[in-house]
Parts: structure tokens; C-alpha cells; sequence
């Protein structure tokens, strides 16, 4: 099949049908309100599972409304989890590769059916506006279509070498590791989780699937929708509950062949730490987060510039690992930048409850985020200049969730800790530099190397610039985000550095290779055989 990305408000403007796709999404939205909450065990080896201890999910943006009471699980029950998915392993592994495809192509059209009823849930579970979580849900199909046209395109990684000696026939192939530990975060829990599960399991293995215990049941609906597609019983196995009692012991695992993480840089060095210590060979496919750069040149369009630098670092509240965080302008223009940049920031990044059509800032994650922000701003305050924003917003209907206001802050070293150290809030600093050296030299002067933008409309300096910066997602003058929103198969997603761990990245042609190990076969026979 030909893979075409989703683009569903995309496609809805084109056809001039915005108001339709308005009415279809908050109509999800008031289903699922008379819905929750709702109460979910975990699911091993095909069977529901309830815990002796539980957890509660409520609203970032309605601290009132309850989204479900999830069940905890113990290393226990990971335990149980890993046995089924080992016992379920070999069988999946010789299922025919285009029926393993074909399992993940009908997903992809039932979540294709299901959009709006996935993304209207999104926004009450992890607070994204409208616009980032049908993005989201879109990018969760696209992850799906992909990996299963590649599947079918590479004929499931299995190769005729030929008869090379005469005399002996060789088969070279890719196979599955075995089990994975799936670790999937809160900010993209239907493409991420649905990107990473379907890498681990459309390649054949099978899977402990552990999404963020912020949005678990997103990923319930979407395993769901797996197992309603076709996929056997054990095959996937999902357990919820914290990083400590659920996703640690799925790392430490003795039969957890591989593991696929994004998430902090801590936890994901210590995953790689943990499977060098017990002599494992399998992979830690991890992506570990960002401080993502953008420099803006003496040559560049401020009119690109101001909105592409806003809208990277203040889509989601800044809960990316993509998102916009330091920028580096020249001091010709950095006065004028900035001016326009405070003016935007005030004027036209309305914060409010997700689901309401104007919102664009959306609430934070939980009371650690909130409480980081209060601890960067104040920072910030006493060692530079906050310009706009710093506040926590709880008045009116923002009293009932968890809102900070978008902020812009200049005179930070370059050195600093705020211009150094992932956030993921809405916060970006301002550095002005004296010359497009100075701009790489700075922006390259971190441990991350996920995404960074340029602002040029100089042809040498575009070039120079993406020979020199040392990202994996680079882009130039885009105007509708600095640094995020890429696109499966367009713009595969991934970074350098402690930015993850294998240099190959999602949504890309080199991603599920990852998940699988060579092994070539040769026959001998004798010459009436041949």
C-alpha cells in the first residue's frame, strides 16, 4: 500500500468542513464526560487483573473530574506479565509476517474510525487542546500504516543470498529479540505508545506494554483496539502503576530481552546501565528529551521567526521533548525579536481548558511540574529577566486545573542551569550571540541533541548550518513550529547525544530493524539435491 500521512484538521480545512470536525470532536468530549470515571485491571496473558492497590487518575485541566481508577502493579505481577508474553513469544514470532502486518493495518483503520473518540480522550486525560490531540491520534495511525507497509515491503526481513558457495543455499534474516518492555510517556501517550508497541510486535515479539501511570487509559482504548484487530492473547500484556514498582522491575527483568523507552535521561541510562550489569545483548531503543535550539540570523524573517519560536516552545505548555527552549539571535535583531516574540506570547497564546476551541496553552501534567515552574521562575527572576509570563494562572475556570502563563526570559548565561536543563514547561530564554559561529557554538555546546531550527534566508548559511549543528531534527524557517511536529516517514523522529541511545529514529526506515537480530542460515546439499 501507499502510506500517506493522516492530517485530519488539515484535511478538514481543505475541504472548508472546519466546524464539522469542531462539532464531531466535542461530541467526544461530552461522551466521555458522562462516561467517566471508569475502573481498569491489568491485562496478562488475554485476562483482566485486578490489584489489592490502585491508583486514581484525575483532569490536569479539571482537578475535579476523575478519569478512572487504574490497578497497581507489583513486581509480581510483572512477573506473571513477562511469563505470558515468554509462552506467547515463539508462536507470534512464525505467524506470517503479512498476517502480523495485516493485525496492525486493521488497528490502524479502527483507531482511523475511532479518532475523535481517541483524541476527545486525550484532552481529558493528559490536557491536550483539540488540535495536538487529533495530531496526536493521527500520528499514532500513521505509526501503525507505516511500520506495516515496511514490514510488508522488506517481505518481513528475510533474504535469498543465494547459492554462493556452489553446493550451499543461504537465507539471511532478521528476528525478533524476543520479549520487550514497552515504557511509554504521559505527553504523547497514543503516538508514542502506539509507535513504540507496534515497533515491538509487528517485528514479532512479544511485549509488556507500561504506559505513564498520568494517562493509562488512553492506552488501554489503544490495546484494546490491537486485540480487537486480531492480536493472540500473551502476545501483549498491559501493566500500570508507577516507574518504581511497574517499570523498574520490567527493566530488571531476566527475560526481558529488549526494552523501548522515552523518558528521562535518567531512567533511560539507567536502563542501559542495568542491561550491561546483567550481560544482556539485547537493545535499549530510548529517547531521552531535549534543549532545543534555535538560532536567528542578521539574515533571518522575523515574520517566520517570532511565530515558529512561539509556537515550538509553548505547544503543550512545553510538555515536549521537541519543544523550543533557547534561542540565540543575533544582536542586530535580538531587541526587535524579542519585542515581537513578549507581544505574541501576550496577545495570542490564549490559555484555558483544553477542550474549549481557543485554547492553545494547555495545563500542566501534575503538581511536580507546577512546582518545578514556581522553582525556575523564581531562578530566573533573581539571575535574569522574566519578560512575560511567570505566573501560575488559577483564576476563574483555571483555578479548577493546573495553569502556568507562557514565559519569555532573557539575560540567563548561556551556562546556566535554565539554559542548560530540560524543562518541559512553557519557558524559553533568549541569548543573544554576534554572529552565526557564535550561534553554533552555543548551540551545540549541550548534552542533548534532539531537535534545533534555523532562521535564515541566506542559502550559505542554511547549508553550513545543518553540516555544522549537531541534532538529529533540524529544521529551517518553518514557520508553524521552530523545532516541533514531525511527521512519520516525512520527518523521521529521533536525537544524538544523551539525546537516545541507537542514532536510528522513529517513524523512520531504519527504526524496526532495531527490534530484531540477524541470523543467517546455509544449507549444504549435495548435487542431485540442487
Amino acid at each position: 500500500m501507499t502510506f500517506e500521512n493522516e492530517l485530519t484538521v488539515h484535511h478538514y480545512k481543505q475541504r472548508g468542513a472546519l466546524e464539522k470536525f469542531h462539532q464531531s470532536y466535542e461530541d467526544a468530549v461530552e461522551s466521555w464526560k458522562a462516561k467517566l470515571p471508569v475502573e481498569k485491571g491489568l491485562i496478562i496473558g488475554g485476562e483482566e487483573v485486578d490489584t489489592d492497590e490502585t491508583f486514581t487518575v484525575t483532569s490536569p485541566g479539571d482537578l475535579e473530574r476523575e478519569i478512572g481508577t487504574f490497578a497497581s502493579a507489583t513486581p509480581e505481577h510483572v512477573e506473571e506479565a513477562v511469563e505470558a508474553a515468554k509462552e506467547a513469544q515463539s508462536d507470534w514470532e512464525h505467524t506470517p509476517y503479512d498476517e502480523r502486518a495485516e493485525i496492525f493495518e486493521d488497528a490502524a483503520d479502527e483507531m482511523r474510525d475511532r479518532k475523535f473518540d481517541l483524541a476527545a480522550l486525550m484532552t481529558l486525560e493528559n490536557g491536550k487542546n483539540r488540535e495536538e490531540a487529533m495530531a496526536d491520534i493521527d500520528e499514532a495511525i500513521d505509526f501503525l500504516d507505516f511500520y506495516s507497509a515496511e514490514l510488508r515491503r522488506h517481505k518481513g526481513y528475510v533474504y535469498d543470498t543465494g547459492k554462493v558457495p556452489p553446493g550451499q543455499h543461504t537465507t539471511n534474516m532478521l528476528r525478533p529479540y524476543g520479549v520487550f518492555g514497552v515504557i511509554s510517556p504521559f505527553n504523547f501517550p497514543g503516538a508514542i505508545f502506539a509507535g513504540m508497541s507496534t515497533g515491538a510486535l509487528i517485528t514479532g515479539n512479544a511485549a509488556v506494554l507500561k504506559p505513564a501511570s498520568a494517562t493509562p487509559l488512553i492506552a488501554h482504548e489503544i490495546f484494546e483496539i490491537y486485540r480487537e484487530a486480531g492480536l493472540p492473547e500473551g502476545v501483549g500484556n498491559v501493566v500500570t502503576g508507577s516507574g518504581r514498582e511497574t517499570g523498574q522491575p520490567i527493566v530488571e527483568h531476566e527475560d526481558v530481552d529488549g526494552v523501548v523507552f522515552t523518558g528521562s535521561r535518567t531512567v533511560g541510562t539507567h536502563a542501559e546501565e542495568t542491561f550491561l550489569e546483567q550481560g544482556k545483548r539485547g537493545p535499549v531503543i530510548a529517547e531521552l528529551g531535549g534543549k532545543n535550539s534555535v538560532i536567528v540570523t542578521d539574515e533571518a524573517d522575523l515574520d517566520k521567526a517570532v511565530p515558529g519560536v512561539k509556537n515550538g516552545a509553548f505547544g503543550f505548555s512545553g510538555q515536549k521533548c521537541s519543544a523550543t527552549a533557547r534561542v540565540y539571535v543575533d544582536e542586530s535583531l535580538v531587541d526587535e525579536f524579542t519585542e515581537r516574540l513578549v507581544e505574541e506570547t501576550e496577545e495570542n497564546t490564549p490559555v484555558g481548558p483544553p477542550e474549549e476551541r481557543e485554547t492553545m496553552i494547555s495545563p500542566v501534567i501534575d503538581e511536580d511540574s507546577l512546582e518545578h515552574y514556581q522553582a525556575i521562575v523564581e531562578t530566573a527572576e533573581e539571575d535574569g529577566e522574566v519578560l512575560v509570563g511567570g505566573e501560575v494562572l488559577d483564576e476563574g475556570e483555571l483555578g479548577k486545573g493546573r495553569f502556568v502563563a507562557p514565559t519569555v526570559v532573557r539575560d540567563i548565561p548561556h551556562d546556566h542551569e535554565l539554559a542548560r536543563e530540560e524543562h518541559f514547561l512553557p519557558f524559553v530564554t533568549i541569548h543573544p550571540i554576534s554572529s552565526l559561529d557564535e550561534g553554533i557554538e552555543k548551540a551545540n555546546d549541550s548534552d542533548y541533541a534532539l531537535c534545533a531550527g534555523l532562521f535564515s534566508e541566506n542559502e550559505e548559511e542554511i547549508e553550513r548550518w545543518f553540516d555544522e549543528i549537531e541534532s538529529g531534527m533540524t529544521y529551517v524557517n518553518r514557520h508553524i513550529s521552530a523545532t516541533t511536529g514531525a511527521l512519520v516517514q516525512a520527518q523521521p523522529f529521533g536525537g544524538w547525544k544523551f539525546s537516545g541511545t541507537t542514532g536510528k529514529f522513529a517513524g523512520g526506515y531504519w527504526y524496526l530493524p532495531q527490534f530484531m537480530k540477524e541470523q543467517s542460515r546455509t544449507v549444504v546439499k549435495q548435487p542431485d539435491e540442487e
